[in-house]
This record gives C-alpha cells, sequence and structure tokens, in this order.
C-alpha cells in the first residue's frame, strides 16, 4: 500500500540527505515518491499470491524496458499483464488436463490473445523501445497512427440495395466546441466532483465509481492538482 504524502514526509525529513531542504522542497519530494510509489502499487483483482509476484514482476519488467508515463498508457499496461498471466493460468491448466477443452475455454484463451494483441500494439511494444529520445519519438508516432486508425473521420460503407461501396465523412466545422466536462489537463477529471468530495459531500468511493477508476488514482489526482 503506497504512504499517504505526510507519512513520506515525516519519514525523510530528517534523512542527512534532505537535512539542508526547504519545507517545501520536503512536500514536493514527498509528492513525487508518492506518485512513484502509487505507480508500482498494483491490486492484481482475481489474482493468486503466486500470480501477482509474477504480474508485478512482469510489470516492472514493461516500466522498465519501455517509456510509459501517461497515466492512460499505465493503465493499459495493468490490463496488459493482467491478460497475460490469466492466459497463462489457461494455458497451464489446459496443459495439466488430459480431457478435451471445452468451448468457452477456448473462446477465454482467444479473447485473451487478442486483448493482449490489441494492447501491445496500442502501447507500442512489438519493438524494442528503451530510453532513446529517436525510439521515443518514433513510439509516438506508431501511437498516433493507432489512434488515427481507431478514430477516422470517414467511414466505409456497403450499400444494401446496389452493394457498392462508398464514404461517409464527417465535417468537424458542423460541431461546437465546449469545454470537456471529464478531462482537465487531459486527464481523467471532474473538478465539481472533487469539489464535492473535498467538501465531505460523497467519499472518495463516490467519485471513482462515477469517473471509473481506482481510489487510489483520486488520491494521485487530487496530489496532482495540489501542485499547480
Amino acid at each position: 500500500m503506497a504512504r499517504t504524502v505526510k507519512s513520506i514526509e515525516k519519514s525523510i525529513k530528517n534523512l542527512p540527505q534532505y537535512k539542508n531542504k526547504s519545507n517545501e522542497e520536503i512536500k514536493k519530494l514527498a509528492k513525487e515518491m508518492r506518485e512513484r510509489e502509487l505507480l508500482f502499487d498494483v491490486d492484481w483483482c482475481g489474482l493468486s499470491t503466486v500470480e501477482k509476484k509474477k504480474a508485478d514482476k512482469t510489470y516492472r519488467n514493461y516500466l522498465e524496458k519501455y517509456n510509459i508515463e501517461k497515466f492512460s498508457d499505465v493503465e493499459d499496461l495493468k490490463s496488459l499483464v493482467q491478460n497475460e498471466v490469466l492466459k497463462e493460468r489457461i494455458q497451464r491448466l489446459l496443459g495439466e488436463s488430459d480431457s478435451i477443452p471445452k468451448k468457452g475455454t477456448i473462446d477465454s484463451l482467444t479473447s485473451l490473445q487478442t486483448q493482449i494483441i490489441k494492447l501491445k500494439e496500442k502501447l507500442g511494444l512489438f519493438e524494442d523501445n528503451k530510453a532513446s529520445g529517436f525510439d521515443y519519438i518514433q513510439t509516438l508516432k506508431k501511437k498516433y497512427k493507432k489512434w488515427c486508425e481507431d478514430n477516422q473521420l470517414s467511414r466505409q460503407v456497403k450499400c444494401p440495395g446496389c452493394s457498392k461501396m462508398f464514404l461517409l465523412r464527417l465535417r468537424t466545422d458542423k460541431y461546437d466546441e465546449q469545454e470537456h466536462p471529464w478531462l482537465k489537463d487531459n486527464i481523467l477529471c471532474n473538478e465539481y466532483l472533487l469539489k464535492l468530495y473535498k467538501e465531505k459531500k460523497i467519499t472518495k468511493e463516490d467519485v471513482s465509481k462515477v469517473l471509473k477508476c481506482s481510489v487510489d488514482y483520486i488520491d494521485w489526482l487530487i496530489d496532482k492538482l495540489e501542485k499547480k
């Protein structure tokens, strides 16, 4: 479990290497350390103790090897690791059984493999992306290309009458701009929800349910916004 910012401040302020730091500098360091701890503090739901250890090791290896920093990418990475461990579980059970696999088991295995491939493609993990500036830019380009493929401004469809192919294009000049209610600085956030939480009108769990995220994310979000 990740420590609070205050508990980290308390534990580091008397260390020799930080004795000349001001209170503000200590607080900033504590926030950075908490963010780091939250990054590695993952609750692998549905996994056994052995599988959780395997997931932690795989997750850390990915973080050390690849440039994964954005919160959305980290969440995708967690899903990828969970799927990989579940896939290994099914493969192990199939190997231990002499009976013919049930269709549901095969379907689950196929679904997990499909999700793994999609997540790896989305995160740009099919090639070695160690911390090189050039490689990182190439990774971003691939991610952008994938995003464009998933968010096209046109759709190719077939006419049900004559069976000819034609395009449906979206016209961006027909849109009305408005402030996004669920994003702030490109991260998942709703300031009114956080206001209600700080006024103790709703709980942290209520906020996480509405935003469909973990409770830890709410802590991370509040810490991030308080830095500004």
